[in-house]
């Protein structure tokens, strides 16, 4: 089931073949993790959310508090679990084909919810031919085929995922989630500009400024990440909303899990320091 303009309905059927999110990509979207029945960060996933909306020209007629009854409904049909993974889709609405459609149609907002996989120990990246872009727009939009590219090219490679550089060469993430990666006692996250998505657990990370791992302090921020840093990197560990905080393995230069142990540390520290975490 989904909750679906204010209407819980069957999930089979429920999107229109003219919907522009679908034919077009006109859509944007907000992925949350619910545990222990608490969705995490609801004000600043509907804040960035609300945001791209603005940026989209999509309209907004649902208050906070209906998008929250939403959830609730759809908690209440769906089997229980210790987290679950929120999903909410605004899309451009039923007006077809066209650039600009000819008849204006609301937006369409879809609200799902599903119980989420368990979150693996270690996340294994490999290099991508994808490129990630330096230009792209701070918020989640549904133009997601090169991330998709990129991860099942991951998987056929026998990684779990992608490392995305941009077409200036510097670092941007992975297909779904923020790096960071440990090099000189500084623990350092690609910048916005050079198109990091602003996530939400990012910023959290962010805010502590330093963590200590093995008594020694790990200053934190934003920089311009080249390939040659990232290779020479000592761990690298990923965020985002749904796995939280990971650790990785990315060692082009080395054997494959020389940098798990580093990287584990580095994880177990900022759960350490990031209270939410342990909830």
């Amino acid at each position: 089931m989904i909750w679906l303009n204010g209407n819980i309905v069957a999930a089979e059927g429920a999107v229109s073949a003219n919907d522009r999110g679908l034919l077009l990509g006109e859509a944007v979207f907000e992925t949350i993790l619910i545990k222990n029945g608490v969705a995490q960060f609801w004000p600043e996933h509907l804040q960035r959310l609300w945001q791209a909306c603005a940026y989209a020209d999509l309209s907004t007629p649902y208050a906070p508090e209906v998008l929250q009854q939403a959830v609730s409904s759809l908690m209440a049909k769906t089997a229980s679990a210790p987290r679950h993974v929120l999903r909410i889709t605004v899309t451009g609405g039923d007006g077809g084909r066209g650039l600009v459609p000819q008849t204006v149609s609301p937006p369409n907002w879809l609200v799902q919810v599903s119980p989420s996989t368990p979150v693996p120990a270690l996340w294994h990246l490999v290099d991508s031919e994808a490129l990630g872009d330096a230009n792209r727009p701070p918020y989640k939009t549904t133009s997601y085929l090169e991330n998709i590219r990129a991860r099942r090219a991951a998987l056929k490679a026998g990684g779990d995922d992608a490392i995305l550089f941009n077409q200036h060469g510097d670092l941007v993430g992975a297909p779904a989630g923020n790096l960071f990666i440990g090099i000189n006692n500084r623990l350092l996250t690609p910048r916005l500009r050079d198109g990091a998505l602003p996530g939400i657990i990012r910023q959290q990370i962010l805010q502590l400024k330093t963590v200590e791992m093995d008594g020694q302090q790990w200053r934190i921020d934003e920089a311009a990440l080249s390939r040659q840093m990232v290779s020479e990197a000592q761990f690298i560990v990923m965020s985002n909303s749904i796995m939280e905080v990971l650790a990785c393995d990315y060692a082009p230069n080395r054997p494959r899990g020389s940098s798990k142990q580093q990287a584990q540390k580095m994880a177990a520290c900022l759960v350490d320091k990031l209270p939410f975490l342990n909830a």
